[in-house]
């Protein structure tokens, strides 16, 4: 215990200044309190004046013996005051250059980043707690805002920092489809969360979902048909740009059945119009686009409307 005790202390720079603290507290206040009659208020008023070097003056040793001990808890002051300066910049320097593990639970997970994760991490901020796992920067490009992890996000020491474990969400978007296919792997491996990988060609969709990808995006088709669709169908190109976003204009929103189960789709578009309008339902996980009037609604299942979107 002893041995355990002095290693913590040689090696921990917290603890160390903790100890110090909490023995020159105990011992200045308790000498005050038998060497200058001092109550125990006063004694505990007095050492903190004097550890944390403020020093008002309005309580003063009087004792000899008192103004010699005062020469060492006073150092002691400056040392404590100095380390724990110095564990704050490096508390910060750590969480800036992605050196601390995340702590966060029920969050969104982001591997690599891009202009892809940029707008990812827009879209979602104000919703959920976002790690960040990249190798190429350096620092956390979004201070305040979110958890950085410096590192390569296909090793899985490197996700177990990130506390993949406990996400509700994994998001990769790394550049190659071979690194993504690779973190897709190491992240089905550690978490049972949904896992949504960006690829971008559409020979690699079935291997990105054989490594246990849930929902796969394929960025240059996706790009290509808007590239496409702009050329004859421009408003229909323009209609995504505004659903895509949930800051702005209008979005597709995904909510419960709840309230709605055992109504008709038909009853469901009149109540509800004012406030969006109903496109989708997912039944037993498949999406139908369109359901017919008749369509009557499960309270297991979900609804998917455009809104007004809330940004």
């Amino acid at each position: 215990m002893l041995r355990k005790l002095r290693q913590m202390f040689l090696l921990n720079a917290a603890f160390r200044t903790l100890s110090l603290f909490s023995t020159f507290y105990v011992i200045g206040m308790i000498a005050f309190h038998y060497i200058e009659g001092a109550s125990w208020l006063d004694s505990f008023y007095w050492i903190a004046i004097t550890l944390s070097t403020v020093g008002y003056g309005d309580l003063t040793p009087t004792h000899p013996l008192m103004k010699i001990l005062v020469f060492p808890i006073v150092l002691i002051g400056i040392f404590v005051f100095g380390s724990v300066a110095g564990i704050i910049v490096e508390e910060q320097q750590a969480r800036l250059r992605g050196l601390k593990k995340s702590t966060q639970k029920n969050h969104v997970v982001i591997l690599g980043y891009n202009d892809a994760a940029e707008a990812t991490i827009d879209e979602l901020i104000d919703k959920y707690e976002i790690t960040l796992v990249d190798d190429v920067i350096d620092i956390n490009p979004r201070i305040g805002e979110i958890h950085f992890i410096k590192g390569n996000p296909k090793k899985e020491d490197i996700l177990l920092k990130a506390n993949i474990g406990d996400a509700r969400c994994v998001i990769i978007a790394l550049k190659e489809d071979s690194d993504a296919i690779l973190a897709t792997l190491a992240a089905r491996n550690l978490t049972e969360a949904k896992i949504v990988v960006s690829i971008s060609s559409m020979e690699n969709i079935r291997r990105a979902r054989a490594a246990g990808a849930d929902i796969v995006v394929v960025v240059d088709a996706l790009a290509g048909r808007f590239l496409a669709s702009a050329v004859f169908e421009e408003h229909v190109v323009k209609f995504f740009e505004d659903v895509s976003t949930g800051k702005e204009g209008y979005d597709i929103v995904e909510t419960t059945a709840r309230g709605f189960a055992g109504k008709k789709v038909k009853d469901v578009l009149i109540q509800e119009y004012e406030n969006g309008l109903l496109i989708g339902i997912i039944k037993e996980g498949k999406l139908q686009i369109k359901p017919t009037l008749e369509t009557e609604i499960g309270g297991k299942d979900k609804l998917l409307f455009i809104k007004r979107a809330a940004g």
